[in-house]
């Protein structure tokens, strides 16, 4: 997993859950919300990644 998104992209994600764990442990339903708005956010770059890698003339196959 380090080798693809770097030693900071997993500390980001360990920060990440350790922020929802802990907003979770006084609201689930904000927890929760905060969970779905991380995932939204992360299908919409993973969208324009997409579009942009196809408009350069690559696909999202040839990165992997």
């Amino acid at each position: 997993m380090r080798g693809k998104i770097g030693t900071a992209g997993v500390a980001g994600l360990v920060l990440l859950l350790g922020g929802i764990g802990v907003v979770a442990t006084q609201s689930l339903y904000v927890a929760s919300g905060i969970a779905f708005v991380v995932a939204g956010l992360l299908l919409v770059a993973y969208g324009f990644v997409t579009s942009v890698l196809g408009a350069l003339g690559m696909g999202i196959e040839d990165v992997t």
